[in-house]
């Protein structure tokens, strides 16, 4: 089991390797490459594979690419990095974020190092476009996914998935975490906004066509948020303990995360 999920893993980390040098291999070649890392994969490699790192643990004093630190956790064989580092930083000489091009750079350096001292075994880089790839600056942003299931219009939202990988792919990022399909419970939840709706018919509609306009671009993977039943709570505080039938998980937890696995949800 834990070898079939991480050669899921590998496959989008080669995309990203090879969508940034320009090259594209036919599916058998993919098979081939995944198959020829994960032959030689130790321990290590795989508790590496299974780390993530926040973008903002890799930039200096200046805001530039700390290469050092990159180096040092390519070392430890870190699979996966997430975020725009500047989203979180707030307003730094009069702007709130760095640009496609700036963003994609970023990446393509971390790449390069991780490649060259990792033996050559590419990372992946991850972020919430949940909106749109917001957190980069010259991007098309959208409403929140309550705003999207508003419109009861699935051609809509498959449209704004498929902008959304445009423009994240332009940052040279290609693991998308969208959709949110989480079904609402209590209206007290600060992460009602994120959601389809407490409509599990739809948010399985909806987050469907979410993920089939993001992997409409076959260098992209849509990745379904956040747990089954983890926006059951009775309180409305986050992160609450969650007790429930199995009559609603199966019925009213279960059928958004489904219906993203039944269109090809790649993770």
């Amino acid at each position: 089991m834990l070898r079939s999920w991480l050669s899921a893993v590998c496959y989008t980390v080669l995309i990203l390797a090879v969508f940034n040098a320009g090259h594209f291999a036919a599916a058998d070649e993919w098979d081939t490459k995944v198959d020829e890392i994960m032959a030689n994969f130790s321990s290590v490699d795989i508790v590496g594979q299974m780390t993530q790192i926040a973008g903002y643990g890799l930039i200096n004093s200046t805001y530039q690419l700390d290469e050092e630190a990159v180096r040092d956790f390519a070392k430890y064989h870190v699979g996966s990095y997430l975020s725009p580092p500047m989203s979180s930083l707030g307003e730094i000489d009069g702007k709130w974020g760095w640009t496609t091009a700036q963003m994609r750079e970023f990446v393509a350096g971390i790449q390069k190092i991780a490649m060259e001292e990792n033996g050559g075994h590419p990372m992946v880089y991850g972020t919430d476009s949940a909106h749109g790839n917001a957190l980069v600056t010259d991007t098309v942003f959208f409403g929140q996914q309550i705003n999207g299931a508003a419109t009861f219009n699935p051609d809509l939202l498959y449209e704004q998935g498929r902008i959304t990988a445009r423009d994240t792919l332009a940052a040279g990022i290609p693991w998308i975490f969208d959709p949110v399909l989480d079904i609402m419970h209590s209206p007290l939840w600060p992460r009602v906004y994120e959601t389809f709706g407490e409509d599990p018919h739809l948010a399985s509609v909806m987050g469907a066509a979410v993920v089939r306009g993001i992997q409409s671009y076959n260098e992209s993977a849509a990745c379904m948020k956040h747990w089954i039943a983890y926006a059951w709570n009775p309180t409305g505080h986050d992160k609450d303990g969650v007790t429930m039938s199995d009559f609603d998980l199966l019925n009213t937890y279960f059928p958004s995360f489904k219906a993203a696995v039944d269109v090809g949800l790649l993770t």
